[in-house]
């Protein structure tokens, strides 16, 4: 949800509220406060005898967590008509309804569940048949539809966006041509380029150039190939250097200096050399779009990962089997770049992923999910042989040496977060704490690992 529809959900929260003065409010959060306990126990009684909850309910820790966070959840939502955090409220129900999305938990289980609860609270309210009574049941009544239309509408937008990088595979596989399309891009970039230098060396102080982005090279990128290859780390590159050269070029036709035009001239072909090579790199990626490949590493890309991590979690619940996640970042990867140039950087990258397959099994997952970032999934794996593969990984990356084209050579470090998973269904809930053992390992000075037994309850 964007935040627009967050501040017109916002306001009509405030407006259900406005309709009930401050006795109302309070009663119906003494009410929750009173029977919170027997709602939440309801809700799971009645849950427990849908066959299809039984995969999400039947072990005690994930019930016990649950039960804790339908029990903060009911005394939040009746809170705010007093601590007036109206937004903040509707955030909270847009990240319950983001947590089903990833667990897999259908969106009718919140209804069926939230009908118990609202059933049993008529029943507690039968006993007190008042004015202010069938106030405070219309005031909770509306409140808890409107909590759970929030969570519906953040449930729904999350599967879109699942289903709109499938939309984005299919636009891959329509290209019909990959290298046909990749020489004559490049065909194009070449073309604009040889055409410029023409007019900057006919002598002719006064000319017209087109700009890059209007090229047919850079309509053809901006118009269509960035959103054929959305979720490339390239693409956002690709579009900035496209107006650097037009800044540039801008110039060249203005510039009488030949000192500063040659100069011009220089960044444009340094600049037109950098998006060859990224864009050689993204017809790699339709290349390998098949198999899910990072183009550069050939390790899994981080489109399937949400996937997989998800199976695997639910594989290590239903059998008991332990499961560790490493992730790993290149320490001062800029430097790399900025020092020896991108094709070293690519290098670099290789040289982790050569890593990571050389120490992990057939039966793990090696991922580049961006960047220098890196994730290995390790089934079936405790954190005694966690921790192994991941200072088997920093010492072999430690101790190699990257040689470049140009005869040069250096070596680089990487940073280790290790999780052992807990047991809780939320796969991003395992992502973030290794992410979080990751940036631990970043602040202690890099160059080591990081170990995060437990994740933080929700």
């Amino acid at each position: 949800m964007n935040q627009e529809c967050i501040t017109g959900l916002t306001q009509t929260w405030k407006n259900i509220c406005d309709q009930y003065d401050e006795t109302e409010h309070l009663a119906a959060l003494r009410f929750i406060q009173a029977h919170v306990e027997t709602l939440v126990t309801i809700f799971y009684e009645q849950m427990l005898k849908e066959p299809e909850a039984a995969h999400f309910f039947k072990d005690d820790i994930i019930q016990k967590r649950l039960i804790d966070t339908l029990r903060k959840w009911l005394l939040e939502t009746f809170e705010v008509a007093l601590n007036l955090q109206f937004e903040q409220s509707v955030k909270r129900q847009q990240k319950v309804g983001l947590v089903h999305a990833r667990v897999g938990i259908p969106s009718w289980f919140i209804m069926r569940g939230v009908r118990e609860i609202q059933r049993k609270m008529f029943e507690l309210l039968q006993q007190d048949l008042t004015q202010s009574s069938l106030l405070v049941c219309s005031y909770i009544v509306q409140i808890m539809g409107l909590s759970t239309e929030i969570m519906c509408r953040s449930y729904e937008f999350n599967t879109e966006k699942s289903q709109e990088i499938k939309h984005n595979y299919r636009l891959f596989s329509a290209m019909q041509d990959v290298a046909v399309h990749k020489d004559k891009q490049r065909g194009s970039l070449l073309d604009w380029e040889n055409e410029l230098m023409f007019k900057i060396f006919s002598g002719n102080s006064e000319f017209y150039h087109p700009m890059f982005s209007k090229s047919e090279f850079g309509l053809w990128f901006i118009h269509k190939a960035a959103y054929a290859f959305s979720g490339s780390d390239q693409v956002q590159l690709v579009i900035d250097r496209i107006y650097q050269v037009d800044a540039l070029t801008e110039q060249t036709m203005i510039i009488t200096d030949k000192d500063y035009l040659q100069d011009l001239i220089q960044q444009i072909r340094e600049l037109n050399r950098e998006i060859q090579h990224l864009v050689d790199q993204l017809f790699q990626v339709a290349e390998y779009i098949e198999s899910g490949n990072d183009s550069l590493t050939q390790l899994l890309n981080r489109r399937y990962l949400n996937t997989i991590v998800s199976r695997e979690i639910n594989f290590a619940r239903q059998n008991q089997a332990p499961l560790s996640l490493l992730a790993f970042d290149a320490d001062y990867f800029k430097n790399i770049n900025d020092k020896f140039g991108h094709a070293a950087g690519d290098s670099a990258l290789k040289f982790i992923a050569e890593a990571l397959q050389r120490y992990s099994k057939g039966s793990d997952y090696a991922f580049r999910i961006g960047g220098e970032e890196f994730l290995l999934l390790l089934v079936d794996t405790d954190l005694v042989r966690a921790m192994s593969i991941a200072e088997n990984v920093r010492s072999y990356i430690e101790k190699g040496l990257i040689r470049t084209a140009q005869g040069q050579q250096f070596n680089f470090t990487v940073s280790v977060g290790c999780v052992l998973y807990d047991g809780h269904p939320d796969y991003q809930r395992f992502l973030d704490a290794a992410d979080h053992a990751l940036y631990a390992a970043k602040n202690n000075g890099r160059n080591c690992i990081q170990v995060t037994k437990h994740l933080s309850s929700v």
